[in-house]
């Protein structure tokens, strides 16, 4: 049981007297360290790394010393029972250098909520920014008119809130909008408050003289 034990340990042993080497030269042939040379010699397995960096040292060993690398690797086998209870799960250390493998669903779910940031940012001047309003028939001094009833007329970013006096007012799917305000003799203040979905509202005051027909007669 103990030249069987030996087995492997003999065969390097044999070759390395057969080619006049040392230990020394064969790690420089090899690029196995003295020191894993030496447990493999000694047979202390428990000490080595991993069997697959194991199976490596013995296949360059092998051929620096013309052995059969698979008969070293199967005498390994024999005197290391762990070695043989282990299968699929004997695999070499992870590389920590080693860029890890990302998980398509994260990448998914990341790539989306950016997308959806970048699109939220993108569309904050539309919740948030100074709404437009073009009032098309009231000048910036006082509009004088001689009818009673007047249409106000404009344009707005139909997604707005308009408001002219206090109603709201909902403008068409191009944004043109008109109002029939009644006016009463003399200055008539219009207040228009217009805002975005998540804006604060901004107020523009216009002001319309209405002139009467008896004012006129008596001019």
């Amino acid at each position: 049981m103990e030249n069987e034990k030996k087995k492997l340990n003999n065969l390097i042993l044999e070759a390395l007297k057969l080619k006049g080497m040392n230990l020394e030269k064969l790690s420089q042939l090899t690029g196995v360290s003295e020191h894993s040379l030496a447990l493999l010699l000694e047979e202390q397995f428990d000490k080595l790394p991993p069997a697959p960096y194991v199976r490596g040292y013995l296949l360059k060993i092998a051929e620096v010393l013309n052995l059969d690398g698979r008969e070293l690797w199967r005498e390994y086998l024999k005197n290391n029972e762990e070695i043989r209870r282990s299968g699929k799960e004997d695999i070499l250390p992870l590389n920590r250098f080693a860029i890890p493998k990302l998980n398509k669903k994260i990448v998914a779910i990341s790539g989306a909520v950016i997308l959806f940031v970048a699109l939220v940012i993108f569309r904050l001047p539309a919740f948030f920014g100074q709404p437009e309003l073009e009032i098309s028939n009231i000048d910036e001094n006082p509009t004088i008119v001689r009818e009673a009833t007047f249409a106000v007329r404009g344009i707005m970013n139909p997604t707005d809130e308009l408001m002219i006096n206090g109603e709201v007012i909902y403008p068409q799917k191009d944004g043109n909008f008109e109002k029939n305000i009644l006016l009463q003799p003399g200055f008539n203040n219009v207040v228009f408050q217009i805002k975005k979905l998540l804006g604060r509202v901004y107020m523009v005051e216009k002001q319309i003289f209405y002139q009467t027909k008896e004012k006129n007669e008596t001019q």
